[in-house]
């Protein structure tokens, strides 16, 4: 009878095996897509600020599951913090660090307590925090200081009097992340120019990254080059795991930075504090103190003023002449911001708004040099953030052009505002798709402003707050529009960059349970584009000539697998690529895609049909069904009875602020 017992054991190891191999093989692929630029080093360290304590490899695979996973934990480890995981639940499949495979569950599959968030770390308590972090591995931090320093040669941090605290902070994480990695070669103590460039920039940036993503703050100025120019292109070099190595690197630094900055004293104690910078201005107020009513109150304080401005300002000139006439600009509302430090502020405060609450919006900073407020947003054009109610959530300002600073800035997370969970334009669109207009997801406010006014019946064009598509935002989207009838198209930059970008959006787009479609803009044009130079005609007929979502990942993943396709190794990569593709696709779906990639490549649709027998046992496949079942949309009315009335639609009385369109 000992014979089964043998025989089920090596089934569970071969099973153990083939899932070891499988996990590693999603690992690798998602890797690939760093190195090819389909996927960005920025990309990867907003997934890494969420589920760095697992390593480079479990990143990549916890995103590829389940991509809104915002912190996942063992089931154990959910128990022991007072939380059940549902039953019914999917796993999500990681790599222990011996290499076998294990499971983890997201925050969203638990039921249970529910522990208060971190409370909010401002730039000046960041700087403090990390100062003291200096100071405690023995260096001296110098911040505008005119006293001499007599210390240790080669301990001295020299940060720039003249920056904000946020700058300061990002820069004295990025030196810590030098001294942490490199043995002391950094930035300011060596004087070596060769120690801040190529992966050696990069890997101390991405530290920095992570430190402050930690404290709950973004990194100021950080540009990330393309992975193939420091991992290389050498194929015999293998640049794959000189990307790992650098991401496992950077993980474990970034952990022991953070071990040691959570077990600082508060910001307000003064242990351990030794530093020759000048003494520091009154941090800014802390926001959790300011209601959600205060804040909304201020933002729409604020719209109003921004409104008085635009006359006379460049912008009526400026949307005049890229196709938004007056009308249109009346209808979004765009506003202005003047190029002054202080006008919004003062105006805040003459209507009775505390500096708290004008901190905590995120409409105005403090100067570090004598603790006074100046406006964050100045010669900009204005675009307000709805919720789904219509109140102000926050703002997009863009620069003049030819203007210094980023093109696009975006209000900071705020009660009211939250990366990731508004579309701009959705408010104000809503009852063209409750009357049937079919959803655009576009890049930017004037992208979805082009289309609205380009075709206001046809489309309903909504983009990001300044992040990448998310499943909330998708969510958000499918309350007010049956997705599963309407489906959606993208239009973004015709470029290779849009084309990444569609790319990285997949795993979300997979799960919208209607058709979706890329348009076919020109490269290098956006709709806005397309509007100024060629009118509304032209971004009609862009959103007309369509190419089915998954038709376009496929090519572009079959052309980027298999390079020429000449030989039978290159067609067999792409088939292989093609299936992890299509195991993520609606099963209505399936076979079309089968016969399409069997005669795109010249195999046979059996070679397809194995490659896709692989890839359908993937995890992440099982998670995108999972949550395509579950994703929201419209709820029907049931039919009336001769007892009950017919259902009517319930209307919601509008600010008067907000314009209908």
């Amino acid at each position: 009878m000992a014979r089964p017992s043998s025989l089920s054991e090596e089934h569970r190891r071969q099973e153990r095996e083939r899932l070891q191999t499988l996990l590693r093989g999603i690992a690798q692929q998602e890797t690939a897509k760093l190195h090819s630029g389909a996927s960005t080093w920025s990309w990867w360290l907003e997934v890494a600020a969420r589920h760095g304590r697992y390593g480079f490899d479990n990143t990549l695979l916890i995103n590829a599951q389940r991509p809104a996973a915002t912190e996942v934990r063992s089931y154990e480890e959910w128990k022991a913090r007072g939380r059940q995981v549902r039953k019914g639940e999917t796993r999500i499949r990681i790599l222990s660090l011996r290499g076998n495979p294990r499971s983890v569950f997201d925050l969203s599959q638990t039921d249970g307590s529910t522990a208060d968030p971190p409370e909010a770390v401002t730039p000046a308590q960041a700087w403090e925090l990390l100062r003291r972090l200096a100071v405690s591995q023995g260096l001296q931090v110098d911040r505008g200081s005119r006293w001499p320093y007599i210390g240790p040669p080669g301990r001295l941090l020299k940060i720039p009097a003249d920056l904000d605290d946020g700058a300061a902070a990002t820069l004295l994480a990025h030196q810590l992340g030098h001294l942490q990695l490199h043995g002391g070669r950094h930035d300011g103590l060596d004087g070596d120019p060769a120690a801040c460039h190529g992966v050696r920039r990069v890997e101390a940036d991405s530290v920095a990254h992570l430190l402050l993503a930690h404290l709950g703050l973004e990194s100021a100025g950080m540009d990330f080059p393309a992975v193939a120019r420091w991992a290389g292109t050498d194929v015999r070099a293998n640049p794959l795991i000189a990307i790992r190595t650098v991401g496992d690197r950077i993980l474990r630094t970034a952990a022991q930075l953070r071990r040691r900055l959570d077990g600082l004293p508060n910001v307000g104690s003064s242990a351990g504090a030794r530093t020759v910078s000048a003494a520091r201005q009154p941090s800014e107020t802390s926001p959790t103190r300011v209601s959600r009513n205060e804040l909304a109150a201020v933002h729409h304080a604020a719209q109003r003023f921004f409104l008085s401005q635009c006359t006379g300002s460049w912008v009526p000139a400026y949307l005049n002449d890229r196709g938004f006439g007056a009308d249109i600009q009346r209808q979004w509302e765009i506003g202005y911001a003047p190029k002054s430090w202080r006008n919004l502020t003062d105006h805040l405060r003459r209507l009775g708004h505390s500096d708290e609450t004008i901190l905590a919006s995120g409409l105005a900073r403090r100067r570090r040099r004598d603790g006074g407020l100046y406006d964050t947003f100045r010669d900009r054009a204005m675009f307000a953030i709805r919720d789904p109610e219509g109140s102000i959530a926050g703002f997009i300002g863009r620069l003049p052009t030819g203007g210094e600073g980023p093109k696009y800035l975006n209000s900071t997370q705020t009660p009211l505002f939250r990366k990731g969970e508004l579309l701009f334009g959705l408010h104000e669109v809503r009852d063209r798709l409750a009357a049937g207009a079919r959803p655009v997801l576009v890049e930017g406010p004037l992208d979805a402003i082009a289309v609205n006014a380009a075709a206001p019946r046809r489309y309903a064009a909504v983009a990001p707050s300044g992040t990448a598509l998310t499943r909330k935002q998708l969510e958000a989207l499918g309350r007010l529009v049956d997705l599963r009838r309407t489906g959606l198209i993208i239009a973004l930059d015709g470029d290779p960059a849009g084309q990444a970008a569609v790319e990285r959006a997949w795993p979300v787009l997979a799960e919208v349970p209607g058709p979706v479609d890329i348009a076919a803009l020109p490269s290098g044009q956006d709709p806005a584009d397309l509007l100024h130079h060629h009118g509304p005609a032209a971004v009609q007929e862009a959103l007309e000539r369509t190419v089915p979502l998954p038709d376009f990942v496929l090519n572009t993943t079959i052309e980027r697998a298999g390079g020429a396709l000449k030989s039978p190794e290159d067609r067999m990569a792409a088939v292989r690529a093609a299936a992890g593709v299509i195991a993520r696709l609606p099963p209505r779906q399936v076979a079309h895609q089968v016969a399409h990639i069997a005669q795109h490549l010249n195999v046979e649709p059996a070679i397809v049909t194995d490659a896709l027998t692989t890839a359908v046992t993937s995890p992440a496949s099982r998670a995108v069904d999972l949550a395509r079942q579950d994703f929201p949309h419209p709820p029907r009315p049931s039919a009336p009875t001769d007892h009950s009335p017919a259902p009517t639609r319930p209307t919601r009385p509008r600010p008067q602020h907000t314009k209908q369109l």
